[in-house]
């Protein structure tokens, strides 16, 4: 807040985003065009009195006694140089790609060949002080210097010499516009142009004696040209210097401009100087608007009483207030320009401030007017602690304790602490009990505060601060690191790891968790569960803190040297991280992920993954993803810090594994033939599907999870499935389907064809797992056997009839066999007999015996198999009585003797 308390003397636009200034004893860096500041963190032990950049990123700054510093990261990193002198070196400028020609008191100038890593010397001619250089081209340089002199190269800087200008004032600034056009400017407002390349130069008249200390031109007009000097001084001229306007930067302001710069091929400059002043102008210096102003001031102690309203003092007498949370601060200073020790309020309004030598002021209108209370005695306060307005207790050097009830109207003398140790602060658990601390470990502690007892040291550092978080407990910290905590009053402590030997100066709390801790070279810890734990922001200073004070559980304020007033406030990162790159379909597989942001201090990057495990990377702005989990997963990253998480960025992977297997084929597992079947797998998003079938022809759905075949060959088919998707192809999955026919035509149909009235059967070569059924024309009608091989019919009508057979099974039925059957009455007066036939052996082994006495009467012997195809035939000769039959085949035959007589069939079984 406010700015650095110390002097900024000269800056540089590397880019339209990128710029650096230096000054006394700090190094400042912007990289987002101006909007914010940032100190280096490097120590600097000189005032740098100018800074310039090569286009490469390497730079240069120079100061006090021949100080050098070099950056090779366009000023985030400096590296102290030699210079081989001890000369104060006053400006610096390019001439090359990697050569510098610096330039400083008596008439020194050094030349750098290497980007500013080794310096020599080069004769100036002169003893006069050198205060500015300038480059028009590789080659030319000019010089502004001391007594109206001004110093010109025509070859890098290697040799000079010298051009004197009436008046010899000294000369501080100069800038050309082109190779011919050149402006210098100096002492008591002298303005100087040249029109023809250095060799003359006249004065201008300008409506200003202030000492001039730049000059600038504007890259996008180069008529326009701007100075800036001493007691807030612009001078600017919109038409090469033929006339002049002053811009006004605040009618109370004398703080002096050391130097201007605008933003390469921009109307935007910059212009800084004293207390770390900066202001901005957006169109080439016409307007400006003040962006720092800081205070030189060490500051000692500070005071905030809710988020906004707060106490600060420091040397010389100086009290600051301010009601805005550090944005603005009103001076209110004591009225002895005396060290500010410590002060303590009791609200926005009452307070008090102790200063060396027993001296306390006191004020009831927020340091509008103080009321001097001073002690009987030369001592001199570090610590009050309030009870009331009214009521006060205070601690001091040489173990002094003492005690107000009068608001400070008069100091209690006769309390006894038994120590003679310097004390630092004071505070009391409830009325009774209480504790100070100081020097050496010190920790003295009362019950009632009259008489003070030292409790047995925990360390030895001396402690600087302390601060109480409830009725029992209490924090004390101080050199190398070192903090105590209480659980008990103060009887017993112990040590809390800081992972810090930095000097703590200052502690507070908020609440009886939330804590702060401000310390030496820019340390600031913060806690949030009581003391236990403790984290050290980075801050941007190393500045010593000596002071911290807490606005809310979130806030806080540090004040220290130079002007220091440092806001911190705990709130999650802020921003989206940006899309996370990566692939958002994968397999089982491992996956690179990655943001484009990086790291920042102060916070982590925190990965998370769903469906998977990171293998490497956490914490940084890529990682490793092991998959695991097929299905819909996610890749989260958020910035987290100490106050949590930030935005978080999400990505959807969907996540695939090799198909599986294992799976089984649903559909029935027989069919028939011409009929259609539905066969699946379960469908899975991405996958391909590939059927093959046996015996049948797939109608619909290749390519999917799910095929209709129809079914053209009957057996044992087989189909096959395979799985694909990006991640590979699995092995086939199979299922065997039975698919049957119809039953084929029965064989012929054995039984009488012409026949009489009455009962006949008739029967057809059996075959299982078949039904048959039996139809009759008309004339007779079936008594028994339907659904077998074998029925019996009764024939009620004489005529021509039919008889068929159809089989049956799962498939339905096969093609009819028929018989055409001649019902005559006359058939029943011919005798029937099988004339004494015997066939042997019934069952055989595939030979057959066939006898009769009378075989002649039949003529034909025909043999036929169940599905009655003919095996065997022959004639019956004349005279013939026994026919041997031999190789059979196995099963159920038929025998049939044909003859005029009619037909005999028998059944007969070969094994």
């Amino acid at each position: 807040m406010q700015s650095w308390g110390l002097d900024l003397e000269s800056i540089v636009w590397i880019s339209e985003t990128d710029g650096v200034a230096v000054g006394e004893n700090l190094i400042i860096r912007t990289s987002d065009g101006g909007v914010t500041w940032n100190e280096v963190l490097v120590e600097v032990d000189a005032r740098l009195l100018d800074v310039a950049f090569l286009s490469d990123g390497n730079g240069v700054a120079v100061g006090e006694k021949g100080t050098i510093y070099t950056s090779s990261d366009f000023g985030n990193n400096w590296i102290k140089r030699n210079s081989g002198t001890q000369n104060t070196l006053t400006s610096v400028a390019k001439t090359s790609a990697t050569q510098l020609v610096a330039i400083g008191q008596n008439g020194e100038i050094l030349q750098s060949f290497n980007s500013g890593a080794t310096w020599t010397k080069v004769s100036s001619g002169t003893n006069l002080d050198l205060n500015d250089i300038t480059f028009i081209n590789e080659n030319t340089a000019f010089v502004a210097a001391a007594n109206g002199r001004i110093l010109k190269s025509f070859d890098k800087g290697s040799t000079w010499q010298s051009v004197t200008i009436a008046g010899n004032k000294d000369l501080f600034g100069i800038a050309f516009s082109s190779e011919m056009i050149g402006y210098a400017v100096g002492k008591n407002g002298t303005y100087l142009k040249t029109t023809d390349g250095g060799e003359t130069w006249t004065e201008l008249v300008i409506n200003t004696g202030r000492t001039l200390r730049k000059v600038a031109i504007s890259p996008v007009d180069i008529r326009i040209v701007v100075a800036v000097g001493d007691t807030a001084t612009v001078v600017r001229s919109g038409n090469s210097g033929t006339t002049f306007t002053y811009p006004n930067l605040g009618a109370t302001n004398t703080r002096s401009i050391k130097n201007i710069a605008f933003k390469p091929n921009l109307a935007f400059a910059s212009a800084i100087g004293q207390d770390g002043y900066l202001l901005n102008s957006a169109n080439s210096g016409a307007n400006w608007s003040q962006k720092f102003a800081g205070i030189r001031n060490n500051f000692t102690s500070v005071d905030f009483k809710n988020l906004n309203t707060g106490f600060i003092g420091g040397e010389k007498g100086a009290f600051f207030v301010t009601t805005n949370g550090a944005t603005t601060v009103i001076s209110r200073p004591i009225p002895e320009a005396l060290l500010i020790q410590t002060l303590d309020f009791w609200n926005t309004s009452f307070g008090y401030a102790s200063a060396p030598e027993g001296k306390v002021y006191r004020t009831g209108n927020s340091g509008s007017a103080w009321v001097p209370v001073p002690l009987p005695v030369n001592r001199t306060l570090t610590g009050f602690y309030l009870f009331a307005p009214s009521v006060v207790y205070a601690v001091g050097n040489s173990g002094y304790i003492t005690r107000s009830s009068d608001s400070g109207a008069t100091w209690d003398q006769s309390i006894k602490t038994n120590t003679t140790k310097n004390l630092k602060d004071i505070t009391f658990f409830n009325s009774v009990i209480g504790f100070a601390i100081g020097e050496n470990g010190q920790i003295s502690w009362s019950a009632g505060g009259n008489e003070w007892e030292t409790l047995p040291s925990v360390t030895t550092e001396n402690l600087n601060a302390l601060v109480k978080l409830d009725t029992t407990s209490a924090i004390a910290v101080g050199n190398a690191g070192t903090i105590l905590k209480t659980d008990d009053q103060a009887k017993t402590w112990r040590v809390i790891e800081s992972g810090t030997l930095k000097n703590l100066n200052s502690i507070d709390f908020f609440g009886k968790n939330v804590g702060f801790i401000a310390g030496d070279e820019g340390q600031a810890m913060v806690t949030l569960d009581g003391g236990e734990t403790w984290i050290q922001p980075e801050t941007g200073t190393l500045r010593n803190f000596s002071g911290v004070s807490v606005g809310t559980d979130s806030k806080a304020y540090f004040v220290g040297e130079d002007g220091s007033i440092i806001t911190y406030n705990c709130i999650p990162p802020l921003g989206s991280l940006g899309e996370i790159s990566g692939n958002s379909q994968s397999c089982i597989s491992n996956e690179t992920y990655a943001i484009s942001e990086m790291p920042s201090p102060g916070s982590e990057i925190i990965w998370r993954v769903d469906g998977g495990e990171i293998i490497s990377g956490q914490g940084t702005n890529q990682i490793e993803v092991k998959w695991t989990a097929p299905g819909r997963n996610a890749v989260l990253v958020s910035r987290s810090n100490f106050c949590g998480n930030g935005e978080t960025s999400a990505l959807e992977v969907i996540v695939l594994s090799l198909p599986p297997s294992d799976l089984l084929v649903s559909g029935e597992g027989i069919g028939c033939v011409e009929s259609t079947g539905t066969y699946s797998l379960p469908n899975v998003e991405g996958t391909a599907y590939t059927w093959t079938v046996t015996g049948g022809e797939i109608i619909s759905g290749q390519g999917s999870s799910e095929i209709d075949i129809k079914w053209k060959q009957s057996g044992d088919q087989l189909i096959l499935v395979t799985q694909e998707n990006r991640c590979g192809t699995s092995e086939p999955i199979q299922k065997s389907v039975r698919i049957s026919a119809a039953p084929d035509q029965p064989s012929e149909i054995l039984g009488e064809g012409q026949v009489a009235l009455g009962e006949q059967y008739y029967e057809i070569a059996e075959l299982s797992e078949l039904d048959y059924r039996w139809t009759v024309s008309d004339g007779g009608k079936i008594i028994s056997g339907q659904g077998s091989h074998r029925v019996l019919v009764n024939w009620e009508e004489e005529g021509d009839f039919g008889l068929s057979v159809e089989a049956q099974n799962e498939c339905g039925f096969g093609p009819k066999q028929s018989l055409s059957v001649n019902v005559n009455i006359i058939t029943a007066l011919e005798p029937k007999t099988n004339l004494g036939l015997k066939i042997y052996p019934n069952p055989g082994f595939g030979t057959l015996t066939i006898t009769s006495e009378n075989l002649d009467n039949w003529s034909t012997l025909l043999v036929f198999n169940p599905l009655g195809q003919l095996v065997e035939s022959q004639n019956i000769k004349i005279g013939e009585t026994e026919i041997f039959l031999n190789g059979l085949p196995r099963g159920i035959l038929l025998i049939q003797l044909q003859g005029k007589n009619g037909a005999v069939t028998e059944k007969v079984l070969v094994r």
